[in-house]
């Protein structure tokens, strides 16, 4: 997985700037360049009639110089000395739809944002767009993120057939394993066997024997697998249940600092209510989330 670009988009409501201290301590193992992003727009410097062309001008300036001083004040103050480092105040009223863009103009190597769990599902929030259409990486950062990573959990469908899924979770093996080879972590290897929680709770599965079923008949590849990318067997973790509870419960379990999960884009109606389950679990999740797309 390349750093050689990474994007952190700056948070407006928390100074401590969690994607930044994130993409900081990516960038500390794998030097590369860091574009930080602030985001600002104001109605009435936009719509046409509400202010005179030259007011919305001053208006517009005005808050894109105000933006980048804060910006600077704030991630100037992150920036370890001898970090490359652009900083930018952008107009827009689409957060995701510039940073899209940004990643296929500019070639960015990972997106990261911090986390909002406080918007509505029917409202779309702006973590779960990133996931579905963002070209590169994202990491989403969680509440609860440690000054340093040392525990990585990596998700895999070790039960698909299907060559995208399979490419998939090489894919984030790899990812995995090479940023704990970079920052010294651990990394640990699960597979959650799909269970929804209404067979579960109806007991018209018999969780228990499902999971010992599927440990005997995929343990042995999934460890193989998981052995390819330094990961030892005794860290490989095979669990039925509803996978948008049951990852963070081992995330937690785990203590891991890190979640990297394949995810892939979805639009229209449907996925303006029901995200997957990337997006599923990071409703859940108190730690970071890696998403990757298929290549």
């Amino acid at each position: 997985m390349k750093l050689d670009r990474i994007l952190a988009v700056a948070d407006q409501e928390d100074a401590r700037q969690p994607a930044v201290r994130a993409a900081l301590e990516l960038l500390s193992a794998a030097p590369g360049q860091l574009q930080v992003a602030g985001f600002v727009y104001e109605h009435a410097a936009a719509e046409p009639g509400v202010l005179s062309a030259s007011a919305a001008a001053t208006l517009r300036r005005a808050l894109l110089a105000a933006k980048r001083r804060w910006l600077k004040q704030c991630v100037g103050a992150l920036l370890p000395e001898g970090t490359r480092a652009r900083i930018e105040a952008v107009w827009t009223a689409d957060l995701v739809d510039w940073v899209v863009e940004a990643v296929r103009r500019e070639g960015i190597d990972l997106v990261v944002k911090a986390g909002r769990r406080s918007e509505s599902l029917f409202h779309t929030p702006s973590d779960w767009q990133l996931l579905r259409r963002c070209p590169a990486p994202v990491l989403i950062t969680g509440p609860k993120q440690r000054a340093k990573l040392c525990r990585i959990l990596a998700t895999v469908d070790a039960g698909s057939a299907d060559p995208i899924q399979l490419g998939l979770d090489r894919k984030v093996l790899g990812a995995a394993a090479g940023l704990a080879a970079a920052l010294g972590a651990r990394v640990h290897a699960a597979y959650v066997v799909p269970v929804s929680t209404i067979a579960r709770d109806l007991d018209l599965i018999d969780v228990a024997a499902l999971q010992r079923r599927t440990r005997a008949r995929l343990g042995a590849p999934l460890a193989a697998l998981a052995a390819e990318y330094g990961i030892p067997a005794e860290r490989v973790i095979i669990e039925a249940g509803p996978p948008e509870r049951l990852l963070p419960r081992i995330a937690a379990r785990l203590k891991a600092d890190l979640v990297v999960m394949g995810t892939v884009g979805r639009s229209g109606a449907r996925g303006k209510l029901l995200g997957n389950t990337a997006e599923q679990v990071l409703q859940r999740l108190h730690t970071n989330l890696l998403a990757l797309r298929p290549d």
